[in-house]
């Protein structure tokens, strides 16, 4: 009989090799035998939370562990919903139909009286069953939208190894009726944690579990595309082989292509608020419970959207948590996606309103330790006419001149004049390493990005901005995807 024994190698070996293994394999190989169980360790660096119970519980179990839960330096915090029904379309009143993630026929909230009797019957009809079908015509819909983007991401590219793997999970999927029986099971797990908060629980739980925690990532993006989401959640790792649904996104975000989002008003519309659960949530713990989170992630991944800027209009309970949790000593990292626009004039009038009253300034200047500072608007010149563009002054925004070891420098989706931007770079301490620069539109015909590089070169040359060595900056110009989803 041949010996199935594994080679002795040395431990740190073992050790080695089991660094380049993901931890599916690492379980796989912990499970042979007690060497390797002892020899070989997870790599828990990371935990997932959202409305599914499956999240909540290896979450806790983690937190629990005695061993495990002292890797953990990071949480991420997945805010999008499953869909209960059918995205709004665009006919609408006054754009509500970003007020609520889903459309029954039974639907009476405030918002949805923007309808016309037309699209109310229109509804209606999308949640009728197909005949053959065994799901509704809302969700058979979307499933075939999400293969089509699928599709269309791998356009002429050769046969790779992972599009391979993608061809079969796609080959391998079960009838819609499986899918839709699936995705019911899904659903009413995600209503149970909503009514239970256990979600919110969990989290308050994990900030006192976890000594090492540094970092907490909010973002509405963690399913990504069908087959490659952003986040490889145990909930998502558990989806049936080929599994199909409609793809979730958290926060507010356009129902349309070609269409702004609108960012309403946090204090007018505080059923909103709700859609920000987990972000409403882990700055109230955050600001209250002792923890050593110095770096917070709230990035959109490219999907139209962000925390809504009108939180700094007025005095909120969720301002206040914020800027104490950037205020905390050793506070080093803020990335920062604000969702800025609106089709009324009153609506862009409160996002200008909120950038600069002065309540982001105090906030984000409360982080005298801050070493990487990103932040990225929704704002798309292409959706407003030149008139509608205002003019945001970045020196009455950002507090860089606080900022003695800020070492990164991040910002996208700005309409400004050329020589403002130039002048705010040269504000920028002289411990800056690096800055990016994405979506910048420049107001005055004739202003490029290439204008404004050789701009730059010119004043460096002469020694009148960055007269060191050292400083790298990186540009970006790119429209924003048409499917509203995040590179995984």
């Amino acid at each position: 009989m041949a010996d199935t024994s594994p080679p002795a190698l040395p431990l740190e070996l073992w050790s080695c090799i089991g660094s380049h293994l993901r931890n599916a394999d690492i379980k796989s190989l912990r499970l042979t035998c007690k060497q390797f169980n002892n020899t070989v360790s997870l790599r828990l660096n990371r935990v997932f939370l959202s409305a599914n119970p499956l999240n909540i519980d290896v979450f806790r179990n983690i937190a629990s562990h005695d061993k495990f839960r002292h890797q953990v330096n990071e949480i991420i915090w997945d805010e999008a919903r499953l869909h209960r029904g059918p995205a709004r379309t665009d006919q609408t009143n006054e754009g509500h139909e970003l007020l609520s993630d889903e459309d029954g026929p039974d639907n009476n909230r405030e918002w949805a009286a923007g309808y016309y009797q037309e699209y109310r019957e229109e509804i209606i009809e999308r949640h009728e069953y197909e005949e053959g079908d065994g799901c509704p015509k809302w969700f058979k819909k979307d499933c075939e939208e999400t293969l089509y983007v699928l599709k269309r991401r791998k356009r002429r590219d050769v046969d790779r190894p992972d599009l391979i793997a993608r061809r079969e999970q796609v080959l391998a999927h079960p009838s819609l009726r499986e899918h839709w029986q699936y995705y019911q099971q899904l659903l009413r797990q995600q209503k149970e944690v909503l009514a239970s908060q256990s979600d919110l629980e969990a989290f308050a739980f994990g900030v006192k579990q976890f000594p090492a925690l540094k970092r907490v990532t909010i973002t509405p993006g963690t399913h990504g595309n069908l087959i490659t989401p952003l986040y490889p959640t145990p909930m998502i790792r558990a989806f049936p082989k080929g599994f199909n649904y409609p793809i979730p996104r958290g926060w507010l975000y356009p129902r349309a292509i070609g269409e702004p989002a609108t960012a309403y008003s946090w204090n007018q519309y505080p059923e909103l608020r709700d859609r920000y659960r987990g972000f409403c949530t882990a700055m109230r713990v955050l600001a209250n419970e002792p923890n050593s989170v110095s770096e917070l992630v709230m990035t959109s991944n490219s999907i139209p959207t962000g925390i809504n800027c009108t939180i700094f209009d007025e005095p909120c309970e969720e301002y206040d948590h914020f800027a104490t949790v950037l205020k905390k000593p050793g506070f080093r990292r803020l990335d920062l996606a604000l969702l800025v626009g609106g089709k009324r004039d009153e609506d862009l009038e409160a996002c200008w309103r909120s950038l600069l009253n002065g309540r982001l300034r105090r906030a984000v200047g409360e982080a005298k330790d801050m070493e990487e500072f990103r932040l990225h608007t929704t704002f798309d010149e292409d959706l407003y006419h030149d008139d509608e563009y205002p003019v945001l002054p970045l020196q009455g925004m950002v507090p860089v001149e606080q900022w003695s070891n800020l070492r990164h420098f991040e910002l996208s989706g700005f309409v400004l004049p050329q020589h403002d931007c130039v002048s705010f770079l040269k504000t920028l301490p002289k411990s800056v390493r690096s800055i990016e620069l994405s979506m910048l539109h420049f107001l005055s015909r004739g202003e490029t990005w290439y204008s404004m590089l050789e701009e730059i070169r010119r004043m460096v040359s002469e020694g009148t901005l960055w007269g060191r060595l050292g400083c790298g900056l990186k540009t970006k110009n790119y429209r924003r995807r048409a499917n509203h989803g995040g590179e995984p």
